[in-house]
Order: C-alpha cells, then sequence, then structure tokens
C-alpha cells in the first residue's frame, strides 16, 4: 500500500442533469479522484473532511484516494459476516 503526501483539491464541480449532480475531485500523487453527492452541502462536507486530514499532515493511500485514518476504520469495521461467525463458534 503506496502512500503520498502530495494531495491536491479542485473546486466541487456541479454537473447539471446527472442523479448525483455535486462532484468532490481531489489527486493523490497526480491521480483524479472523485466522490458525487445529492447536495452541495453534503459534498462541500465531505471535501472539507479530507482537506483537514491533508492538513493535519496525514499521508493518502495513492489506490483508493483515502486518508490514512479513513483506511484505519475501514479496516476495524466487524462485518456481519465476522458477528455470525463468532456466533456460530459460540
Amino acid at each position: 500500500m503506496a502512500m503520498s503526501y502530495k494531495v491536491r483539491f479542485w473546486d466541487i464541480r456541479e454537473r447539471p442533469k446527472r442523479r448525483k449532480p455535486f462532484e468532490v475531485r481531489w489527486t493523490v500523487n497526480g491521480r483524479e479522484r472523485s466522490e458525487s453527492f445529492i447536495t452541495k452541502g453534503l459534498a462541500e462536507s465531505r471535501r472539507a473532511k479530507l482537506m483537514t486530514a491533508a492538513r493535519d499532515g496525514e499521508a493518502f493511500d495513492e489506490q483508493t484516494g483515502l486518508p490514512a485514518s479513513e483506511i484505519r476504520a475501514i479496516r476495524q469495521r466487524t462485518t456481519w459476516y465476522d458477528l455470525a461467525h463468532a456466533y456460530i463458534d459460540e
């Protein structure tokens, strides 16, 4: 998993006539990433979270485009499948 501190953000782009018209765009080590949202407020919130992570000095994963803290949170989640296996083992 390659991590990079080279992150740049663009303004939120509005794409009319789409189901999710507001797009947050950023690059990690020159590779473009984006997420689309239904409202501009949701898009601004997501962009602010990403910018805060970059401002706090977090590295971003080059493959997924996510900050290290979000990747850790995803890996620590317990899935229903894991819970079911634990229940069966009991």
